[in-house]
């Protein structure tokens, strides 16, 4: 009979099995599953049969092992190593000599043993969040460097930089601009134009990047505007239509800085009034006199600092007081308007006095800031200060005065607990009544242990007659071994002072230091002065300014009393100590000075008729012959960017807060 019937295969199976017993029965079943594939509808009928087996109680030690060992490797397979591991531990279980279940569990504990190792860590493998977790806590001159880097940390950087952006629009000179402009400057004329026209592109290319990319406006929470130029021939209308396009595509702007004439200023401050109404920062420098305040309508600032110029008037018969009561009203004004916002406030004119502190919660403030006059008029101003400022951390007055306020220390001695910035700068008297001869005293008993004092300001100018008026000699150097965490000190070196003594009485704390008063002392030894100077200095100063000192050579100063220093300053030029910095690679005794973009030396002694100016002029030699090499900085560092480099190189601890800026520690 040639007719097949394939179901009889399935019978004949069906047939024989009825005649084996259970364990027989579950033999033949893992033997027909060893030939099936783990996967699709095949996988349920697979654990199917395993569960059925596994599910016999005659079922022989051997056989448990198999479909145990079954099914984990068809369990390894899909990756369910977890149940792969408990079928192995219970075919060891069934039986423990079983050398397949051993063999596959120990290659999964070497798996899993890999699995679970760590990572080698491997260049570039950091994911974003945690470079730039690294990136934020680097100085900006470090995050410049980081620009050039191949990689994700190039883009981190350049978005911390750009959070704060600084324009440009005209460029900074000591020159007067119509000298800029003469025929009898040809080099400077040019060099200065050049200097612009670079300046001018960068900025238009900054601009052209606000508008057009918005990614990348988002980015910056600062931003600082720098205009000297007044306005000729259209050049203030030309900048407020660039910045009327892309002010308001700064969506996540914070804080502003402008540095510009009158002219300048207040169509800018009108465009960040419309597109920015909750602006929390505002700093204003007003370079040809002060601006009227009245009109601007800002009401959420944090931080406000304004900063103007005396400018004699023309007019005859204009008086001055009224002019400066009446700004001083008109500040007030815009001041009450950020009463309850207000935290740091900075008020710079020489010619007016503070605001009325009804204007003003004083309770609220952290920083205060105050240049100008006190007269006998505003003499309320400093109890005030005192009594209610009692959450201030920095309070810095640089004071015309011609007020008793001795008492008023005396009084309040335990007042303001948090203070960590002090300075008080007498730049003189309003007229010649000020007779406060417990003045400084007072002071320094009011400073006395003042534990938590990070830094220190103590100065006085206008010459003997003030000196003597506030009664500040030597005594007054006696509060600083107190401040034992004091990193900053600036102060006058009283005539009567041994320096031999002097420097020792500094708090080796001390990282920066600045002294003053050298002119009204009358110095006539300046080097044998350092000299007795040096012993004394603390041995972590980093940073050394000498405002009138007499003499002009900055290596000198260093080679004979701070060799330790990285930065000194004398007058307005700064000198980085390359020596000094770490990873210098020694070279011959040097000091270098910038010169446009080319850096050149010059090593010769100084000669008798040289002028009191500071010079390309290297030191002299020692017994130790120490090789110092100088390095001038350009004035747009000093002026633009000085807080960057003090960070850079390690000074910024012992510097004050700078209230023109907005990252305040």
């Amino acid at each position: 009979m040639n007719i097949f019937n394939p179901k009889i295969l399935d019978a004949s199976i069906r047939d024989v099995s009825l005649c084996l017993s259970d364990n027989q029965k579950a033999d033949l079943l893992l033997y027909a599953l060893s030939s099936l594939v783990y996967e699709g509808r095949s996988r349920i009928v697979f654990e199917n049969a395993i569960q059925s087996c596994l599910q016999v109680t005659s079922l022989s030690p051997e056989n448990t092992a198999k479909a145990r060992i079954l099914r984990a490797r068809a369990r390894l397979n899909t990756g369910s190593i977890f149940g792969a591991q408990e079928d192995l531990q219970a075919a060891l279980v069934a039986e423990p000599d079983n050398p397949e279940a051993t063999a596959l569990l120990h290659k999964r504990s070497v798996n899993v043993e890999k699995l679970l190792a760590p990572k080698p860590i491997i260049k570039g493998q950091f994911s974003v969040e945690i470079w730039r977790e690294i990136a934020s806590l680097l100085p900006r001159r470090d995050l410049k460097t980081l620009l050039f880097v191949p990689n994700s940390l190039s883009r981190i950087a350049s978005q911390l930089l750009f959070r704060k952006l600084d324009l440009h629009f005209s460029d900074f000179s000591d020159i007067a601009e119509e000298e800029a402009d003469s025929w009898r400057t040809p080099l400077l004329s040019a060099n200065i134009r050049d200097q612009s026209n670079r300046h001018a592109q960068r900025t238009a290319d900054i601009l052209t990047r606000v508008i057009t990319d918005a990614s990348f406006a988002s980015v910056v929470r600062t931003l600082r505007i720098f205009s000297f130029r007044s306005d000729k021939d259209g050049w203030s209308s030309f900048q407020i239509g660039i910045l009327s396009n892309a002010l308001p595509k700064l969506i996540n702007l914070r804080n502003a800085h402008i540095t510009a004439p009158i002219d300048g200023t207040m169509p800018i401050l009108q465009i960040l009034q419309t597109s920015h109404p909750r602006l929390s920062g505002l700093t204003l420098q007003i370079p040809n006199g002060s601006l009227g305040l009245s009109t601007l309508t800002l009401q959420h600032l944090t931080h406000f600092a304004y900063e103007a110029s005396y400018v004699p008037s023309s007019a005859g018969g204009s008086d001055p007081s009224s002019s400066a009561s009446s700004e001083s009203e008109t500040l007030s004004e815009f001041l009450s308007q950020n009463r309850g916002t207000l935290r740091t406030l900075c008020i710079e004119n020489p010619a007016s006095t503070f605001p009325a502190t009804s204007s003003i919660s004083i309770r609220n403030l952290t920083h205060i800031g105050y240049m100008g006059q006190l007269p006998v008029t505003s003499s309320q101003l400093i109890p005030d200060l005192l009594t209610h400022g009692r959450q201030l951390e920095c309070l810095n007055l640089t004071v015309l005065l011609d007020c008793a306020l001795s008492p008023y220390f005396r009084s309040l001695s335990t007042s303001l607990p948090f203070l960590r910035h002090f300075t008080l700068c007498i730049a003189g008297s309003v007229s010649r009544q000020l007779n406060d001869r417990d003045l400084l005293p007072s002071i320094a008993d009011f400073l006395r242990n003042r534990r938590d004092l990070k830094t220190l300001s103590l100065t006085v100018g206008g010459g003997e007659f003030v000196l003597r008026s506030t009664g500040f000699d030597a005594s007054i150097w006696g509060v600083l071994p107190s401040l034992t965490s004091l990193l900053g000190l600036t102060i006058t070196y009283p005539k009567d002072l041994a320096p031999g003594l002097g420097a020792w009485l500094i708090p080796r704390t001390v990282v920066s230091l600045t002294l003053d008063g050298f002119a009204a002392a009358s110095l006539r030894e300046p080097l044998i002065f350092l000299t007795q100077l040096r012993p004394g200095i603390p041995t972590g100063l980093l940073f050394i300014t000498l405002a009138d000192f007499p003499l002009p050579f900055p290596a000198q100063v260093v080679e004979v009393g701070f060799p330790m220093v990285r930065l000194i300053r004398m007058g307005n030029n700064y000198f980085t100590v390359l020596n000094n910095l770490p990873g210098y690679a020694g070279g011959h005794r040097q000091y270098h000075r910038h010169d446009s973009s080319r850096r050149s030396s010059y090593s010769h002694l100084p000669s008798s008729n040289s002028s009191p100016a500071p010079s390309p002029v290297s030191t002299i030699s020692t017994e130790l012959d120490i090789s110092y090499e100088l390095e001038q900085w350009p004035k747009r560092r000093a002026v633009f960017h000085a807080r960057e480099w003090f960070e850079w190189l390690g000074c910024e601890p012992g510097e004050a807060p700078d209230l023109q800026e907005f990252s305040l520690k």
